[in-house]
């Protein structure tokens, strides 16, 4: 999970709907009448470097590459009208529709974070739920060698229950998930390997996986700074 730090520099096109339609008695009907959409979208991907802030795999701009991005309401917006165009309660989530990719028998649910069935289905505790928003949201995963996420073994038995729920509601252990985490974390202890008898090399490799790039950082950042920082 990626933080998402509070911002003042919220897209004019929402924060004139925002103050216009404070809270629309109709939030569906609203929000997809809003035409500032595509400001929204770019705005939000540069403020989360072009990751999803849910499982962090890198988005695209455009949403007909890859298996595309939503602005996903972390609090749903029919059960918070108040929050339809509040900016705060937005982030980009991987996924466009959720149809994008088929169940299988080796892969029975691989849609995950805001189109994932919990989470879309606006029925789950918010009191357990672990937002982006969150100033510590990072410190309460941990990841394995195999691609798993687990709670990071030092929370307390309360955080260790609200990340347990966080992951389960958002899917973030799915199948694909986990086999592309693992790829990485191979990948990246192979060159680490390979590595060892040229230092500079390695802290060159090293400076890079964290490196941000044209405002975007690499994908699973925080599996990279667990494992190879």
């Amino acid at each position: 999970m990626k933080y998402l730090p509070q911002t003042h520099n919220i897209p004019y096109q929402l924060a004139q709907r925002r103050q216009a339609t404070p809270a629309p008695e109709n939030p569906t009907t609203a929000w997809n009448s809003f035409k500032g959409n595509a400001h929204v979208i770019e705005a939000l991907f540069y403020r989360q470097h072009g990751l999803c802030a849910y499982c962090e795999i890198e988005l695209e701009l455009m949403a007909d590459k890859g298996i595309g991005r939503h602005i996903e309401h972390i609090l749903p917006k029919s059960l918070n009208s108040e929050l339809t165009f509040e900016y705060s309660n937005m982030l980009l989530s991987c996924f466009s529709s959720g149809g994008e990719i088929t169940a299988t028998a080796n892969d029975p649910a691989p849609i995950s974070c805001g189109h994932a069935n919990s989470k879309k289905a606006n029925n789950w505790d918010v009191s357990l739920f672990i937002k982006p928003t969150d100033n510590d949201c990072e410190r309460y995963f941990s990841v394995e060698l195999d691609g798993e996420i687990i709670p990071h073994p030092q929370l307390t038995s309360n955080e260790t229950q609200h990340a347990h729920y966080t992951i389960e509601l958002l899917n973030l252990n799915c199948l694909r998930l986990k086999r592309l985490r693992e790829e990485i974390i191979i990948e990246g202890y192979n060159i680490i390997n390979e590595l060892q008898g040229s230092s500079v090399a390695l802290e060159n490799f090293l400076k890079l996986e964290m490196s941000e790039v044209n405002g975007k950082l690499r994908e699973f950042i925080n599996l990279r700074k667990q494992h190879f920082r």
